[in-house]
Order: C-alpha cells, then structure tokens, then sequence
C-alpha cells in the first residue's frame, strides 16, 4: 500500500483551496468537482447521486492531491483489495471509478481508463437474507399490532418496496384504498392495492406522522439509513440476528411466488424493469410445487408395499 500510495502522489502538489471553492486542475479533487457538474453525475436519481457521492468523498479524502493521471490498474486493484470481505462496497467502488475515470478521459485529463479491464471474482450469493415465515412469526410475537416497529415490518412486507421509498410513504400517497409512488431507485409510478393487514396495522398504530407513517422519536420522517439502523435493533430484539429489512422486500416476493404469481404480477407490486431476479423466486416456486405434485402422481402410481 505504501508503494502505490507514493507513485500516486507524484511530484508534490499543494491544495490552495479553502473549503473546496478551488481546486488544483489535474487533481482528484479537480476531476470530482467536476464531474459533479456534469452530465454523466446530474442525469442520476437522488438517491444513485447520494451513494455515488458518499464513495466518491471517501476517495477523496484519502487521493485529493493527487493527480488524476497517475492512476494506474495496479493502484485501483489494491484499493479494491482493502475492501475484499465485502463484495457489494468493492463493486460500488469498481463502478464509480469507471465513469469517474471515463470521464478523465473525455475531459482530457487523462489517455485510458484504467478501470475497465478489471473484474471482480464475486462469489455466488443470494445476497440479503429473505424472511422465513418463521421469522416473520417470531417478529410479528415480539411486535405486536400497534407498535411502531409492527408498522414497519408490515410497510416493507405488504408493499414489497425498498426502504427508500418506504420511509417516504405517508397518509397522502393513500388514495381510494390504493397507495399512489413514484420509486426513487427506478422512477417507476406505482399503484398498487393497500393490503388489508396493512391497513389494519396503520389504523391500529397511535403515532404515525402527518407526512410520513413511519417517524423518528423526534416526530421527523426517517431518512434511509437511519430507518435501517433503527430497524437492526428492533430484529436483535426479536432475536433475529440474520434478518433485516433488505430482506422483508424478497419475502413478499417469494410469497407472491409460490401463490403462483407470474412474473408479470410480481413486478406490477415490486416495480422491477430487470425480470432476472423475480424469475428466481417464480422458478424455485414453480420446482417445489412440482417436486410435490411429482411425488404424488408417482406414489399414485407406484404404491409402496406395506408389511401386513
């Protein structure tokens, strides 16, 4: 790490910029500025801006003077290295340097990008941990009705949305029994039914907020991080450990799933444009089902002897 963190520095450079109002021009912190600016950054929802700036300000910190031009493969795979127990932070990362660096390119601050020959040995994973029913029981136990931590549970559960959206649900969007969004991930407009359980736990809830269901202690509405901090703790106190609420959304799409829903009906409640992930869960639906009508129509068959 030493090595590469000196062969970036480079001839030393000098940030004569108080707060970040000027920047030396063929720097890190040159080229983030102004990639902000662009088109590339602008043309993002929210939210992708906000992860995208997070990384990109971490990076920053640690490579603002040093020149931009200076980075080479060896330099972006150590880097990748440090983050090598978890896959989803070197990916983000991986893919943020790519436009960050293609965008050196078109700006003439840099001749390649050194970015896009590198690929990541990501080992196969469902990812999040989806609910069990089990589970679900167990929370719904610990949780009851009436709880603020029930009203959360069944937000995720009976929308099958992402947090984002979900901390943002408030009495307004609940129009003749049907809950009316627009997806901050995708842009998607969404319609969809209020489930009754649902319903019948926002009806039961004493403290809901005027903008938002879900409030703070503090009356304010969640931001995303915040509601999934809060939401760990409220699993650990149900002895839940291994769930989260990452994992509520895929729930509800599994029980869509072995309902024999298509994958068409799924997505119509979950939003997706990329059918690849909901055919997962309609596939291992359809495979149990069959496996059980399979056994039967065989046994049916093939009755098994039985000593008398």
């Amino acid at each position: 790490m030493a090595a590469y963190q000196a062969a970036l520095a480079g001839a030393p450079e000098r940030q004569t910029e108080i707060g970040a109002s000027r920047t030396i021009p063929g720097t890190v912190n040159h080229t983030i500025v102004a990639f902000y600016k662009s088109l590339k950054f602008t043309k993002n929802e929210p939210i992708t801006q906000a992860t995208d700036r997070n990384i990109l300000e971490a990076f920053r910190a640690k490579h603002g003077d040093k020149r931009i031009a200076a980075f080479e493969r060896r330099h972006i795979e150590a880097m990748l290295a440090e983050k090598v127990g978890t896959p989803a932070a070197q990916r983000n990362l991986l893919r943020v340097l790519r436009v960050l660096l293609g965008f050196a390119v078109e700006m003439k601050m840099r001749r390649d990008n050194p970015a896009l020959g590198i690929k990541l040995d990501t080992p196969s994973t469902d990812g999040y941990h989806s609910w069990t029913e089990d589970e679900l029981r167990q929370f719904e136990q610990r949780h009851p009705i009436g709880t603020k931590a029930r009203l959360a549970l069944d937000l995720i559960l009976y929308t099958a949305q992402r947090r984002t959206d979900v901390v943002a649900l408030g009495p307004a969007n609940l129009r003749n029994s049907r809950l009316h969004f627009t997806q901050s991930k995708t842009g998607t407009a969404m319609d969809i039914p209020i489930a009754q359980p649902l319903a019948d736990t926002i009806a039961a809830t004493p403290m809901i907020g005027v903008r938002t269901y879900l409030v703070t202690e503090y009356g304010k509405p969640f931001t995303a991080a915040g509601f999934g901090n809060w939401f760990r703790q409220r699993c650990n106190e149900a002895e839940l450990p291994q769930c989260s609420a990452h994992g509520l959304r895929k729930a509800f799409l599994r029980r869509m799933a072995e309902a024999g829903c298509s994958e068409d009906f799924i997505a119509s409640i979950s939003g997706h444009k990329d059918m690849r992930e909901i055919r997962t869960y309609v596939q291992a639906a359809n495979k149990a089902r069959m496996a059980t009508e399979g056994m039967a129509r065989t046994l049916a068959l093939f009755p098994a002897a039985r000593n008398e």
